[in-house]
C-alpha cells in the first residue's frame, strides 16, 4: 500500500509559498504521491495561473507523483443553475488540466441532495454520472466516486446503487470511511463488504461525532478505526493508495505529521501480527 495525501491536507498555508512547504513536509514523512484538490487558495481546476505553475514546478523539483484530481464535480444538486456548468465546462477543463499533469484519474461526488428531489430522480443521477464517465473514458480516464454526507452517494448502500447503476469498467470507488462514518455512524465493516469489489482508492481520516456533528481528529484518536481499516485492506490484498486526510479544526501542521506517523507505525507491523 502506498501512503499518499492531498494538496490541502498537509498544512493550512495557502500562500504563494505553500507548495515548497507542503512537499517538504510530505517528503519528510516519506510521501511523494498526491491528489490535487486545492491549488493554493482555489480549488482545481479554477485556479490562478501562477499558482498552477508553482505547483507544477515544485512538484517536478520534489519528484511528486500526481495520481488523481478532485474538482468537486457534482457537488451541486439537480436543481441548481450550476449543474450544466459541472457537466460541461468543469468536466472538460478538469480533464484538460489533468492531462497536463499526466494524471489518469478524476474523482467525482454523487450529486448533492435537495428537498426538491424525488426518489425517481435517482435515474437522472445515474445518467449524469454515467455520461461524465463516458466523456472521461474517451480521453483515457478512470472516474472514482467519493462518498460524502448530503449527497446521493452518502451511505454504503447508496454508493453501491450508483456504482452498479452506472456500471462502467472505468468507474470505481474511493473508500472514505470518515465520510461514511459521518453519514452512517456505524463501524466500517458493513459498508466495506458491500463496496470492496469497487474500491480503487482509499481516503483515511479519523474523527468522532460530538453533539451531533463530525469532529475530525488525528489518526488513532477517533472512532473510525484507522488500524482496523489498514488491517482489513492488507488482509484482502489491497495495494493502492492510502490517502491521508489529516486536517482537524483548527488545522495545524502537526495534524499531518502525527497522523502519518501513526499510519507508518501500522504499516511497519508485519502482516498477521
Amino acid at each position: 500500500m502506498i501512503p499518499s495525501t492531498v494538496t490541502d491536507e498537509v498544512t493550512p498555508d495557502r500562500t504563494t509559498h505553500a507548495f515548497p512547504k507542503i512537499f517538504t513536509m510530505a517528503a519528510d514523512q516519506g510521501i511523494r504521491t498526491f491528489e490535487v484538490r486545492m491549488v493554493e487558495a482555489k480549488r482545481f481546476p479554477v485556479v490562478e495561473a501562477s499558482a498552477w505553475d508553482r505547483m507544477k514546478r515544485y512538484g517536478a523539483e520534489f519528484g511528486i507523483d500526481f495520481t488523481a484530481v478532485s474538482p468537486g464535480l457534482f457537488k451541486v444538486d439537480l436543481h441548481s443553475d450550476l449543474l450544466r456548468f459541472h457537466t460541461a465546462e468543469l468536466l472538460t477543463m478538469s480533464l484538460e488540466l489533468a492531462e497536463r499533469l499526466e494524471v489518469g484519474r478524476l474523482i467525482t461526488f454523487g450529486v448533492e441532495r435537495s428537498p426538491l428531489d424525488a426518489e425517481s430522480d435517482f435515474g437522472r443521477v445515474v445518467d449524469l454520472i454515467g455520461e461524465a464517465v463516458d466523456v472521461a473514458a474517451a480521453r483515457g480516464f478512470d472516474v472514482l466516486l467519493e462518498n460524502i454526507p448530503g449527497s446521493w452517494a452518502d451511505t454504503g448502500e447508496n454508493c453501491l446503487r450508483i456504482l452498479e447503476g452506472v456500471g462502467r469498467s472505468s468507474f470505481g470507488y474511493v473508500w472514505d470511511t470518515g465520510n461514511l462514518y459521518e453519514a452512517e455512524a456505524r463501524h466500517f465493516r458493513t459498508s466495506y463488504e458491500l463496496l470492496r469489489p469497487h474500491i480503487r482508492d482509499v481516503h483515511l481520516k479519523d474523527g468522532s461525532i460530538v453533539d451531533g456533528r463530525m469532529v475530525w481528529q488525528r489518526f488513532g484518536t477517533g472512532e473510525t478505526d484507522i488500524a482496523g481499516q489498514v488491517e482489513t485492506l492488507r488482509r484482502d490484498g489491497y495495494t493502492g493508495s492510502l490517502t491521508v486526510e489529516a486536517k482537524c479544526e483548527p488545522h495545524e501542521d502537526e495534524d499531518f505529521i502525527e497522523s502519518v506517523g501513526y499510519l507508518n507505525g501500522l504499516l511497519a507491523v508485519p502482516a498477521g501480527v
